[in-house]
This record gives C-alpha cells, structure tokens and sequence, in this order.
C-alpha cells in the first residue's frame, strides 16, 4: 500500500484522501468516503458560484444521493446501528445535507410520521411526498383498504429499502427529466435527455434481472411489484414496456431489446459462474450497463456550451473513484497481476471498440 500511497498523493487528490486512515489495517471504505468529499467540495463551489438555471440543475442533480442517504438512514436507525452521528458518517457524502440529521429514531412503528412530518420538510421533501400519492393511489382501488396514517405506517414497515430506494429513484429521474427538458438550452436539453433516456433503460433492465428471480416464485406478484419502479422516459418506453414486465429471465430481457440499440451490448453479457469476482472473466448486467454508459458520459464532452458536460464529470467522477477503491482492495489482497480482477475497471474516454486496456501489461 505505500506504493498506492505515493501513486494517489502525486495526483488531484494529494493526501488528504489517506486522513483518519488506521496504521494496521488500510481501509478502503474510508478511502472512498474521503475521495467523495473532495468531489462533494467541488460540486458544492459549483453550486455557490452559479445562477439559475446552472446552480438549479446542479442541486437536482445531487437530489438523488440525498434520497439515498435518507432511505439508508431510515433503515439504520430501524435496526439500530447506532446513533445518527455515527449513521451519518457511513452515508454518502454526496448526498450529504444539514437537514439529514432531522431524521430521528420514531416511536414504535409510527411510520407515518416520519414520512408527513419530517421528510416532507426535507429539500428533498416533493419527492416523499409523490411517493406517498402513489402508494395512496396504487391502493385507492381497493374498497377493503382505510387510507389512513396506519395504512402508511403498515407499508413502509413491510416495504424493503431497496423497494423504497427504485421508487424515489423513479420518481427523481423522471422529475429531472422534466426540469432538464424544459427549463434548460437546447443543447443541454438534448444531450440530458439522451443521457437520462439511457439511463432510464439501463434502470428498467436491471430492475427486470433483479426481479427475474422472484418471477419464478410468483410472476404475478413480480410483474405487478416491476410496474412501480419502471420509468416511463426512456427509448424502450411504450414499445417494449409490456415485453419488458413480462420477461422472466435474462433470455426474455434479451428478447424484450431486439433490435434496439442495446440488443449488441446485452450480448457482452456472460455468466460470471461460481469463481469470485477477481477471478471470472464473464461479465455482469451491472458491469456490461456501466462500461456503456461510461462511454456515453463521456461523449458528452464532445459538444460544447451544455450544461451535460457537470452531469458527466460527476458521474465520471463516480467511475474513477469506483476504480481506484477497487484498485486499492486487489492491492491489499495481494492478487496475482495475471487475473482478470484487474482489468475490471471501466476507463472513460474510450469511445471505440478497439480501445481496451490490460494493466497487466
């Protein structure tokens, strides 16, 4: 780890990414925490240095890490983890914001609460509140079921956090979509909408995977519980929307994209199989998904005067802190330099098929 050390000292981020970091054992969460901060400092200067509709899109932007932060605060303090001093310094420090520590342990299972009273409040707060109005009005159909602040505490205390997370996910995307594609230049609403489009896809086909396994047991329930987490702003959206809920398995994802843009990609898809992730040379959905959009975040540089280009910084940003922890977890594993783990990081600004690099070399 020296070597890493000195690597990572020599560039942008110097030493302050090593602070806090225990003499015996490197830990490379702390790591990655450190790095964020640093890219969180950047976006924040951004941010108090523009005006409408630049420091507009660049708070929406951050909104969807704020999101997470809530969801993954709320569940900790369900389970206990620790005070919300400690829980915060394991959330993302992209989405960290002065209000997240208003989020305090409820009584009992009051849940609903929670949600009308503190969330709400919260800058994020239009989002909580679109996400109860859907869960209100997917159950107003059923005669049997009393809309009431019991009806609310008994769904968010069954649903999982990664449910809740895929719903606010929904919900923020197509809210930026809309912001991007109406308030922004015509540049930037066309670059946004492509890379938002995208995204939105790559979201619905991992959700499809995802839940391909519960269609198994119950394609029903599956297809049903799909339908709320699927955006409706993508290229696949309303063509192959049914094809899409209804496929099973990765062969019926497959089926859904072709002869679309993604059908080549889908086909880069290989079973990793039992080795770990260091040693298999097959590649996931997530991993083939985030090579693609690598490449597009960083096409987006190729135009000029658009406000793409603070969106794909960050999420490049995103990619190459990815790549140094993983980097920096195969370093102190000590892996030999002849497995495919070290080549599983995703290098942007290689727009051709022919651009592949092997750090073994």
């Amino acid at each position: 780890m020296a070597e890493f050390r000195i690597v990572m000292e020599e560039t942008d981020y110097g030493s302050a990414i090593f602070a806090d970091q225990p003499d015996k054992k490197f830990d490379t969460q702390l790591l990655r925490n450190n790095m964020k901060k640093k890219l969180m400092t950047e976006m924040t200067y951004l941010i108090s240095q523009s005006s409408y509709p630049l420091n507009e899109f660049l708070t929406r932007m951050l909104h969807r890490y704020q999101l997470e932060n809530v969801v993954y605060v709320i569940e900790a303090l369900k389970k206990n983890r620790g005070t919300i001093e400690e829980i915060m310094r394991q959330a993302d420090p992209l989405g960290d914001f002065p209000e997240l520590k208003n989020v305090q342990p409820v009584d009992g299972e009051d849940y609903a609460s929670l949600y009308q009273q503190v969330l709400i409040d919260l800058p994020i707060g239009n989002y909580f509140r679109k996400f109860l109005d859907e869960l209100i009005a997917s159950a107003a159909s059923d005669e049997h079921v009393v809309l009431d602040t019991k009806f609310v505490s008994e769904v968010m205390r069954d649903k999982e956090p990664q449910e809740i997370k895929h719903h606010l996910q929904k919900i923020w995307l197509q809210d930026f979509y809309k912001f991007c594609t109406t308030e922004l230049g015509e540049t930037s609403q066309r670059i946004m909408g492509d890379l938002l489009k995208f995204e939105s896809d790559f979201q619905t086909m991992q959700i499809v995977e995802n839940y391909a396994q519960i269609s198994k047991a119950d394609g029903a329930m599956a297809q049903s519980e799909r339908k709320k987490y699927i955006s409706k702003i993508g290229y696949l959206y309303p063509e192959r929307y049914e094809m899409l809920n209804q496929a099973n398995d990765f062969k019926g994802l497959q089926a859904a994209v072709q002869s679309t843009c993604y059908e080549e990609m889908l086909n880069k898809v290989r079973a990793v199989g039992a080795e770990s992730e260091v040693e298999s040379r097959g590649k996931g959905l997530d991993e083939v998904t985030n090579e693609e959009l690598t490449r597009r975040f960083s096409m987006a540089f190729e135009e000029q005067f658009h406000y793409g280009c603070f969106y794909a910084y960050l999420k490049l940003k995103e990619q190459e802190i990815k790549n140094v922890t993983w980097l920096a977890d195969l370093v102190i594993m000590q892996a030999p330099r002849n497995l495919p783990g070290w080549n599983k990081v995703v290098i942007p600004f290689m727009y051709h098929a022919n651009d592949e690099i092997d750090l073994n070399q």
